[in-house]
């Protein structure tokens, strides 16, 4: 726009345009400005709102965590990957209310429903975590722990929960973890009692024994007495390598055995399948074998070079326990007159409470022995 010549002047439709011109080219000027600073500001924002997602990422992902969010106004559902990969669902996939339900174990339904209620109510909202199962879709059972809260909004001057947003995480590790920690514990807590137990057994069957022990002399009455309380020792060994879930029988008849075959693996045989014996069985069969062979050994098969002895046994699935003790090759049997003291002790340390029985053939050729226990004396969790 060129200036009028010395003493001419705009006329007042030039100044008007003039002036139009001016705040036309100003606003497009500051428009342009506020333009550029706005887009600016928009792309920082961006940049900022990637940036604070990928750290949310992050870190979801270094805690192991599922995000997720429900919108209760339209019954939406978002799962994050992570969320899906936790319960077991297919990535890139969306998910439906009904299927993150679906998963739920039928019997922590109601309760996590009831939390969902709860939580999305104005008067309550609340905000607890909870544990529940999820079965999923390949059948794993898994332990979840949730974490979640709801956004509230007044709506036409009525309070509403517009969001429900929260994060998940697989437990199912350290659950089965503390589960393994307990039972140890409660394992721990029983043996401690049946330790108690099994120790105020063996005082009373000491006791007995030290009362029906007799002998010529001192000496003699502690040969007795030692023999008879080791046999009890060697029985509980046995228990307490097994932490008294089951002496082996095998093992028990060849601890017994072996001080009086005298290293002559031939003077003793023994058959039988593999049985378990309850704490209380043990210790009355040690027992009883010991009296067999202390008797063997002063009058019987082991009491001459040429004596044998086998030892035997069978069980029927569940059935009582038939422990049959042969002797053949010692001295001529003759059946005692009177039923001596080891044969009282054989016979008390059998029945009682396992209500088990003996029963005595005095063959010439050799004492034939029968030792019975019923099945239920035999089961680990008695006596």
């Amino acid at each position: 726009v060129m200036a009028p010549a010395a003493g001419q002047y705009y006329s007042p439709a030039e100044l008007v345009s003039l002036g139009l011109y001016l705040i036309c080219a100003s606003a497009i000027i500051v428009f342009a400005e506020t333009y550029r600073l706005t887009a600016q500001a928009m792309l920082k924002g961006k940049a900022a709102l990637a940036e604070s997602e990928a750290r949310l990422e992050l870190a979801t992902q270094a805690a192991s965590l599922g995000v997720w969010e429900y919108r209760p106004l339209t019954e939406e559902l978002i799962y994050s990957e992570e969320a899906k990969a936790i319960c077991g669902l297919p990535p890139g996939a969306p998910v439906t209310l009904e299927q993150a339900r679906g998963i739920v174990h039928r019997e922590d339904l109601p309760r996590t429903t009831q939390q969902r209620l709860r939580a999305l109510d104005p008067e309550i909202r609340d905000t607890a975590p909870y544990e529940y199962r999820i079965i999923t879709p390949a059948g794993e059972e898994r332990w979840i722990v949730n974490n979640a809260r709801a956004v509230f909004e007044t709506i036409d001057g009525v309070t509403k929960a517009t969001r429900y947003v929260g994060a998940l995480r697989d437990i199912t590790a350290e659950r089965r973890a503390e589960a393994e920690r307990k039972a140890a514990e409660e394992r721990l807590q029983l043996l401690a009692r049946e330790v108690d137990h099994r120790a105020n057994n063996l005082l009373a069957v000491v006791q007995g024994t030290v009362q029906l022990s007799k002998a010529a002399d001192t000496e003699a009455l502690k040969a007795v007495l030692i023999g008879r309380i080791s046999a009890l020792g060697r029985a509980h060994q046995l228990l307490a390598e097994a932490r008294w879930e089951g002496a082996d029988l095998r093992r028990l008849v060849e601890e017994e055995l072996l001080a009086f075959s005298l290293g002559e693996a031939a003077r003793v045989s023994i058959g039988g399948p593999d049985v378990a014996l309850a704490p209380a069985a043990a210790q009355a069969l040690a027992m009883a074998l010991h009296e067999l062979a202390t008797n063997a050994a002063k009058y019987g098969a082991l009491s001459v070079p040429s004596g044998r002895v086998s030892v035997d046994w069978a069980r029927e699935d569940g059935g009582p326990l038939v422990l049959t003790w042969s002797e053949r090759g010692g001295p001529p049997v003759k059946k005692p007159s009177r039923r001596g003291l080891g044969t009282t002790i054989l016979a008390r340390a059998l029945a009682g409470p396992l209500n088990g029985a003996s029963r005595m053939d005095w063959r010439p050729e050799g004492l034939v022995c029968e030792l019975e226990l019923p099945g239920k004396a035999l089961d680990r969790t008695k006596g």
